[in-house]
């Protein structure tokens, strides 16, 4: 069966095609006994796999990154595997070599570590298909932005920056799938683990100078939990809600037919856009429809769905007041003030400018929202429920801004050569 020709898939084979306007690939970093200057093993046996596999426990650190697809499908189709050594840069390729077990078996074991760069998608599929998260993980991204560096960040500024060396121009989308693999994209696919161990090396000396090896311990199992994969309900309604709060029948409904179009986009392995469309929940969420034909008629409602799944979805609808509303955050009233809004808008650049000068990246300690509740309750002497800035390496960094605000502790800033923020007690 073909490729479906959609919006998206069209627009990764122009970028493809762009990519690879040329087909010059860039060179390799040398003089650097952390990064391996060879060429890319193809691996497109079982047999193959289980010999990387004992090259990577023996090296007992390795680096791990995969390319997929994730546009067309529920579950992002995975097509190309990387993985390496200080020695060795291996290409595994899913669609040859279909026994991964040996490769699920090492990223669950906790005796060697895995080197990533923004892994969590990477590591979906082992929860999915092996039953297990993986264990002992390193992630560069978000370790970088523990020693200061802006998170995100891409891998690429950050060999720049770590390694002093451009690896050249990459790839937003391309197809991984196609067969035989160009010379750029088995370049680039071989760059995305080639540089990681040094690059790890050079955080990991910062880390230890700052203290918080720790830190990113922690920030790194929170990543790969098993509460961290999956779907999630309330990221998922609140991304459909945006800022607006719905009266609380709307919400339920739109509760209701989320959880109800992950369940059928799971089922038949499709995105869960392409199942029932963002304005179309919302639409229904104000307006249910009275027949599986008013659900076709509808704009942008998909007709197969309607005729497939049509009864069970005004079904589902009809039963939403009966569950159990989620909790979407609700400004305060005293944040429409115009005083104390000015000074929320004063005390969140303070507050980016103490984690920057503390070599932090402000967004990984919190987003706007999660500060104004936690500041709002310590401008009242109060502690706010739950709040996640206020447990584990977080409140290592919250607890002297938190003296700030409530007039205990002086903040000074200054700037000699670099930028640095200390508490003046």
């Amino acid at each position: 069966m073909g490729k479906k020709q959609t919006h998206r898939r069209n627009f990764r084979q122009q970028s493809h095609q762009e990519s690879h306007a040329n087909d010059e690939v860039s060179s390799i970093l040398q003089g650097n006994p952390l990064v391996p200057t060879g060429e890319a093993r193809w691996i497109d046996t079982n047999e193959g796999v289980v010999a990387i596999c004992e090259e990577l426990k023996a090296a007992k650190i390795f680096t791990f990154d995969t390319e997929f697809i994730g546009e067309e499908s529920y579950f992002a189709k995975t097509c190309l595997i990387q993985v390496g050594t200080t020695n060795t840069v291996a290409l595994i390729d899913p669609f040859a070599a279909k026994d991964l077990t040996p490769l699920y078996e090492l990223l669950c074991d906790p005796t060697c570590t895995k080197v990533v760069h923004a892994g969590k998608q990477d590591f979906e599929p082992l929860l999915r298909l092996f039953g297990k998260p993986p264990a002992n993980v390193f992630d560069t991204q978000l370790a970088a932005g523990l020693i200061g560096f802006p998170w995100p960040i891409s891998l690429t500024k950050l060999i720049e920056a770590l390694l002093n060396y451009d690896v050249g121009g990459h790839f937003t989308l391309t197809q991984w799938d196609d067969r035989p693999l160009t010379n750029r994209q088995i370049m680039y696919a071989a760059d995305d683990v080639r540089y990681l161990l040094a690059v790890h090396t050079c955080i990991l000396e910062k880390l230890d100078e700052l203290g918080r090896v720790d830190w990113v311990v922690e920030e790194c199992e929170s990543l790969t939990s098993p509460k961290a994969f999956g779907f999630d309900l309330q990221a998922s309604v609140k991304r459909i809600c945006k800022n607006k709060n719905p009266r609380q029948k709307e919400l339920l409904r739109i509760q209701a037919l989320v959880a109800m179009r992950d369940s059928i986009a799971q089922q038949q392995n499709e995105p869960p856009r392409t199942v029932i469309p963002d304005d179309c929940i919302t639409s229904l969420a104000r307006k249910p429809a009275d027949t599986p034909e008013q659900l076709a008629m509808m704009k942008g409602f998909p007709k197969q769905i309607a005729k497939n799944f049509g009864d069970d979805i005004l079904q589902t609808i009809s039963d939403a007041q009966e569950l159990t509303p989620i909790t979407l955050r609700k400004p305060q009233s005293i944040e429409k003030e115009a005083m104390t809004r000015q000074e929320l808008d004063g005390l969140w650049s303070l507050f980016c400018a103490w984690c920057v000068g503390n070599e932090l990246s402000c967004g990984l300690v919190a987003n706007r929202a999660t500060f104004t509740d936690w500041c709002l309750a310590v401008r009242e002497n109060k502690q706010p429920a739950d709040s996640p800035i206020t447990s584990g390496w977080r409140s290592e960094i919250i607890a002297p801004f938190s003296d700030f605000i409530q007039g205990k502790e002086q903040l000074e800033f200054s700037r000699k050569g670099t930028f640095h923020a200390k508490a003046k007690g």
